[in-house]
């Protein structure tokens, strides 16, 4: 009996203890890999010249009518492949715990990640490195490493699978994702560069857009925009039916108020000014309020009657600076910046030419955003002095005697790009012109 007995406790005890070694596995993988140096070495910090690139960049690679389905090429050298890594982890604020690398191979894109963890104590780093392969179906992971251990090929298929089936379960646009994949019609790999041939659907690519914008959104932050989105139905409903249009202040000034009111009872002033300009740019974009809430709480909403906001007696100037401020907001200041830039270089190579009086607006817009969502201090003091506009001009310089319309190449006629210091001079004295308004004035830095 007493053999018997110890025989059940060890293999008690053994099987508890092979439980606790599979259990345990990702953990003990995770250590053994860990390092003391990384792989890749932090790259110098963005300057204006890399921006502008960047720019050029996604300019390039947007198609000449985002809003038309068609074929699309496009094709990115090594060298910038990593500027958008880098400027990536850059706007996502990782840098520079994470430094990243690319490099091409013939039908290999290789990727390394370095990722530094205890920095203030024992400098140890998270080395990855990853291959992906040209394959019939465009691009295929086929190797991952972690330090100087490779992941089976078993152990990493079922971890894809895994991570595949959860998402899909979720719900979280893996399914339009897999569908964008399928548009890929080729995919061409050497030293030299990447090539992607692939057909532009702007339907999927305005779902995943709004997806991602959903992730930003929490339970909390939908309740603050159904608030916000019944008051602006009110100010809206208020509005003499004879008025066309109306100043922008008519909405800011109420909603602002309402956001001082919240704050000073115990809420957030970060996210009651987060959620309120996000609100704000879907109703005077005239869009569906459904982008920001999940469809049944956007299907118990009326939809508020729409009425054209107007600043300085222009639509597109409202827009600008409420929509770029929404982005600024939600995705930070960096991100609105470059896609402000970049729309206006699109518009100069495509559409109506470049527009300072669009980029001052877009400046406004995006000052506004920092003072709302810097910290509790600046979001609050802007509430206050937002709540109490009595005019458009205390935050909008007048852009009239700006010269707008310019083509891409009058533009480089006159200022040669945007690194130039004809150009940064004229900036400059946008910025001047902003900073002296009666808003910003005095405003204390925001803490970042």
């Amino acid at each position: 009996r007493r053999s018997t007995m110890r025989q059940a406790r060890f293999s008690s005890l053994l099987i508890r203890s092979l439980l606790a070694l599979l259990v345990g596995m990702p953990v003990i993988a995770l250590v053994l890999a860990l390092q003391t140096r990384p792989r890749v070495a932090s790259p110098a910090p963005l300057d204006q010249a890399d921006l502008a690139r960047v720019e050029r960049l996604l300019l390039d690679a947007t198609p000449r009518s985002p809003s038309a389905a068609g074929q699309h090429e496009v094709a990115f050298s090594p060298e910038e492949l990593n500027l958008l890594l880098n400027y990536g982890l850059e706007l996502l604020e990782l840098t520079p715990e994470w430094t990243g690398a690319v490099a091409l191979a013939d039908d290999q894109l290789r990727g390394q990640l370095s990722i530094e963890f205890l920095g203030q104590y024992v400098p140890t780093y998270l080395n990855v490195e990853t291959v992906l392969e040209v394959s019939d179906n465009g691009l295929q992971l086929t190797r991952v490493t972690l330090g100087d251990l490779p992941i089976p090929p078993p152990l990493l298929q079922f971890t894809l699978d895994r991570l595949q089936a959860n998402l899909l379960a979720t719900g979280n646009g893996i399914g339009d994702i897999q569908a964008i994949l399928a548009n890929i019609d080729r995919v061409h790999i050497n030293p030299d560069h990447v090539e992607v041939s692939l057909l532009w659907d702007p339907a999927l690519v305005e779902r995943l857009g709004q997806q991602a914008q959903m992730l930003l959104i929490s339970g909390e932050d939908e309740e603050r925009i159904v608030s916000y989105y019944e008051e602006i139905s009110l100010i809206a409903t208020a509005v003499p039916a004879d008025l066309g249009a109306v100043s922008l202040n008519t909405f800011l000034v109420p909603l602002f108020q309402s956001a001082l009111s919240r704050s000073l009872a115990g809420s957030d002033p970060v996210a009651e000014n987060r959620t309120l300009l996000q609100t704000l740019a879907i109703y005077v974009n005239d869009e569906d309020i459904a982008r920001l809430l999940s469809p049944e709480r956007a299907a118990e909403l009326t939809p508020a009657k729409f009425i054209e906001v107007r600043l300085q007696r222009r639509q597109d100037l409202a827009q600008h600076l409420v929509s770029i401020a929404a982005i600024s907001a939600s995705a930070g200041a960096g991100f609105a910046e470059l896609l402000s830039n970049t729309k206006e270089a699109y518009d100069a190579r495509y559409r109506s030419g470049f527009s300072f009086s669009d980029l001052t607006a877009n400046t406004v817009g995006v000052l506004i955003a920092d003072y709302a969502t810097g910290d509790a201090q600046s979001a609050r003091l802007l509430q206050e002095r937002m709540g109490a506009l009595s005019d458009e001009s205390d935050y909008m310089p007048q852009v009239g005697n700006n010269r707008d319309g310019i083509s891409e190449s009058d533009f480089s006629a006159i200022y040669v790009d945007r690194n130039s210091p004809e150009y940064l001079d004229r900036l400059a004295e946008i910025e001047a012109l902003i900073a002296a308004r009666p808003l910003f004035q005095g405003m204390p830095a925001p803490g970042f």
